[in-house]
């Protein structure tokens, strides 16, 4: 984390900041003027003015107004971007531009920006800039304080029965920025951490997914382990759970995860690396109690895919199936052998093979880039069609479809090369010739 000199933090307005939010989006300073010029009494809030403080980059605005602002808002939006309700109740909206940049709009959660920032979670998130005096940092529970000591403290006492959820952000964040925890913070976490349980699943999911991915998990486990939150999400830990041997795991697949995107780009980058919080998890699930791995992730609401993948990534490569590639030496073979370990047959051959060593690493590029060149509409064609098929077994699909998935086993095998191996099998197979 690169941190602005402190002497810049206090000597900073607030017109500086905006100036390297422009910088870093053009659109903002036409938004910023707008926003200005509106009416509107407005301020610029939250995660936005953290990350201008520490010198990151930004790319999610939020600005609350003391009245409501979303007319204004959708109004703005035609012709630069797509506006929503995020929440009509309470008029919370965004604007989504096409680069992936948001801008989000709520009205103040109090009747001042003092009540509204003290009703926020953390105080690091609790500083503002207001759009219409830009002289200066708005920073009422000294946030910007809190920055310079890389300490995370909630807003109020009551902030986590507010939201439980922000237990879990709080240790990401503080996981993320190496921030110690405020003492009492963590006494607060710890007394509220059983209200997790009646936050919606889809939620939990979302920041546990974020917080596995960190590169520091030690100290997120630490955190996580200390303020009885890992406990409550996950239960007990198996007799096998070592925190020392996952933490040392999980460094291992960040670094191997980390070489695969500097050396090698394939098409299958992209969904990989959108995938890593799942891998990350699974190999969470499976450390800490592995007798219970099917029983923890359904309560996670995880999409169906995220669902498939998981259940596909509890076993390693099978022994057979090493054995076999072995034998192999051309491209349709190899991606055959891919294909052979569905569901989420790449994943697994990145995952167990590259991520845990399974296999030597230019035997995974080799696997991986056969199947994506071998590929037609997702999937390997067969040697023959079902009609050829059909001539031999008639009109059976159960059959037609069994027939050719062993004449890709047999390929992978080296017993067929050919269309006319595979007419050659069938003669053979069914006792008669069709010439």
């Amino acid at each position: 984390m690169v941190f602005l000199a402190l002497v810049e933090w206090f000597a900073m307005e607030s017109s500086q900041l905006t100036a390297k939010l422009s910088q870093q989006i053009p659109v903002f300073s036409e938004f910023f003027d707008a926003l200005r010029a509106s009416g509107l009494t407005t301020w610029l809030v939250g995660g936005c003015v953290r990350d201008l403080l520490l010198g990151e980059k930004c790319a999610d605005i939020d600005v609350v107004s003391s009245a409501d602002p979303s007319d204004w808002a959708r109004s703005w939006a035609k012709g630069r971007g797509y506006w929503f309700w995020l929440d009509e109740q309470r008029h919370q909206s965004r604007i989504l531009l096409a680069d992936g940049i948001s801008f989000d709009f709520a009205p103040l959660r109090a009747t001042t920006i003092t009540g509204d920032l003290q009703a926020r979670d953390y105080t690091i998130n609790a500083i503002a800039i207001p759009s219409n005096e830009p002289a200066h940092l708005f920073d009422p529970l000294n946030g910007i304080a809190d920055l310079k000591n890389r300490c995370l403290k909630m807003c109020a006492v009551g902030s986590f029965s507010d939201d439980p959820l922000r237990i879990l952000k709080g240790l990401r964040h503080a996981a993320v920025l190496n921030f110690s925890i405020e003492d009492q913070t963590i006494a607060a976490m710890t007394q509220k951490s059983q209200q997790l349980k009646q936050v919606a699943a889809e939620r939990i999911r979302e920041e546990l997914l974020k917080i596995v991915a960190v590169r520091n998990i030690s100290y997120a486990l630490q955190m996580l382990s200390r303020t009885r939150v890992l406990q409550v999400l996950l239960g007990l830990p198996g007799s096998i759970w070592s925190e020392h041997e996952y933490v040392a795991a999980h460094q291992s697949l960040v670094d191997r995860f980390a070489a695969f995107d500097g050396l090698h780009q394939l098409a299958v980058n992209k969904e990989l690396q959108q995938q890593r919080p799942v891998f990350h998890l699974a190999a969470l699930l499976m450390a800490y109690a592995p007798q219970r791995f099917d029983q923890m992730y359904p309560d996670l609401r995880l999409s169906r895919a995220q669902l498939r993948l998981l259940g596909a990534l509890r076993d390693e490569l099978p022994t057979p199936w090493l054995q076999q590639l072995r034998l192999i030496s051309s491209d349709r073979q190899r991606a055959l052998a891919v294909e052979q370990l569905e569901p989420c047959s790449a994943e697994r051959v990145f995952y167990h093979g590259w991520g845990r060593g399974q296999l030597q690493d230019d035997t995974v590029i080799a696997l991986l880039r056969a199947y994506e060149q071998q590929q037609q509409n997702s999937r390997i064609p067969d040697l023959l069609d079902g009609h050829t098929i059909r001539q031999y077994a008639g009109i059976d699909n159960r059959i037609i479809g069994k027939l050719l998935h062993q004449i890709k086993t047999l390929e992978i095998a080296g017993s067929i090369h050919s269309a006319e191996d595979a007419h050659r099998w069938l003669r053979g197979h069914f006792g008669f010739d069709k010439n």
